[in-house]
């Protein structure tokens, strides 16, 4: 079994399962959760023409991006509803991606993978990081522990259905296990932190990521969609997201949708489930080892790599604006007066830009044919396992909001 952040090795006689996913394919996906991985890079390196490679995916992502923001407020349904809560429901990083999807999945536009890598590898950890912003520490000291106590509860309802739904339709029990951690913890880069230490092989890997990733981006278009009807606050709606869509990005914009302090919550709750990474692997480890197999093989891990940096990141910004140390900016851009603004205004707007834009370089990556051959079943139990967790969220949610 590889370690995590290498290709598992092929049977001599056939291809890996990874190879039948797209060539690169899991250093997108693993962006979007802040994966450890060092292989896609050398890989990227490799080619030819990388640089010409690169300046077409970031100019494909910024297309789609800009198209997304002339979309977001076309005067007429579903991009506008006068007089509703949310007057512009579908927000610029939800089009980004759904206009990436469809043109990835109807124009053959290989060249842009190389750029589109480097924008979500970028980009959205420095999304999340300026995020902290407009986080306040202080609004969330009432409601931490009991909202800490549900995430928990939560991942533990996922990991806990897909496994034994996946038992109930024939899934292998490393496949349900998989699956149940990619949904309750932070999708693909914890099913390959997870991997190694319970022997899962290489076709358990390939389909459980598959389909998380699918049911990732169906969980957001349908908390998205969910606001024509179901009509929130801004907190629960970003709880809501954070506790249950699979991947950082596909978080924040859900949560983007409903406006700013519903995008902030929503990434506080989802780095809360990214945190949880390390003890998730360690625990597993024990386990596994307690039965006698798998990880008593296995090279020691070192569980700190698991804490993607950004959340350090946010976590540090955050608690600098609650000291009051970002300034407000002051610009004179003509002699009439002088515009003041808020550094953390700036920072959030900066966050923004830089996940739509990421959005659309991830949507330019997605191909459905590959992760639809993931199999019928392995889908089923995903989506039953989301939709599980996202019920039992919506039920106690409001307890603490």
């Amino acid at each position: 079994m590889a370690l995590v952040g290498e290709k598992p090795v092929a049977a001599p006689n056939r291809p890996s399962l990874y190879d039948q996913l797209e060539s690169g394919g899991f250093a997108s996906l693993a962006s979007m959760e802040g994966a450890w991985t060092d292989w896609p890079a050398e890989e990227s390196n490799s080619k030819t023409g990388s640089k010409s490679n690169a300046w077409v995916g970031l100019l494909a992502a910024l297309a789609v991006t800009a198209l997304g923001w002339w979309m977001h407020t076309l005067p007429f349904a579903p991009f506008t509803f006068e007089g509703a809560t949310l007057e512009h429901p579908l927000g610029v990083s939800v089009l980004a991606i759904l206009l990436g999807m469809l043109v990835a999945n109807v124009i053959p536009v290989n060249r842009v993978r190389e750029g589109c890598q480097w924008i979500t590898a970028w980009c959205i950890p420095a999304a999340v990081v300026c995020l902290g912003a407009n986080m306040d520490l202080r609004a969330l000291g009432g409601i931490g522990v009991g909202l800490f106590a549900l995430v928990i509860g939560l991942m533990l309802v996922a990991i806990a259905v897909a496994y034994t739904t996946g038992k109930w339709f024939g899934m292998s029990s490393r496949a349900a296990y998989l699956l149940g951690i990619g949904t309750a913890v932070c999708g693909s880069s914890a099913i390959l932190a997870t991997a190694p230490v319970c022997a899962a092989d290489d076709e358990d890997v390939v389909v459980t990521v598959g389909v998380v990733n699918l049911v990732g981006l169906l969980a957001m278009f349908t908390c998205v969609m969910s606001l024509w009807v179901m009509p929130v606050s801004a907190e629960l709606f970003g709880a809501w997201t954070g506790a249950t869509i699979h991947a950082v990005p596909q978080v924040i914009a859900a949560g983007e949708s409903h406006g700013s302090d519903a995008a902030v919550m929503a990434t506080l709750v989802k780095l809360t489930r990214v945190t949880l990474l390390a003890p998730v692997v360690l625990l597993t480890a024990l386990a596994v080892t307690s039965r006698g197999a798998g990880a008593g093989s296995q090279k020691r891990q070192q569980l700190w790599r698991y804490i993607p940096w950004f959340v350090w990141g946010f976590v540090a910004l955050a608690a600098v604006r609650a000291l009051g140390w970002l300034p407000v900016l002051e610009f004179s851009p003509d002699q009439a007066g002088v515009v003041r603004m808020p550094l953390s205004d700036l920072l959030g707007s900066v966050s923004k830009w830089l996940l739509a834009l990421s959005m659309g370089a991830i949507g330019l990556q997605v191909h459905l044919k590959p992760m639809l051959k993931s199999g019928a079943k392995a889908l089923g139990v995903g989506v039953i396992t989301w939709v599980v967790m996202s019920a039992v969220a919506l039920l106690l949610l409001p307890l603490l909001f």
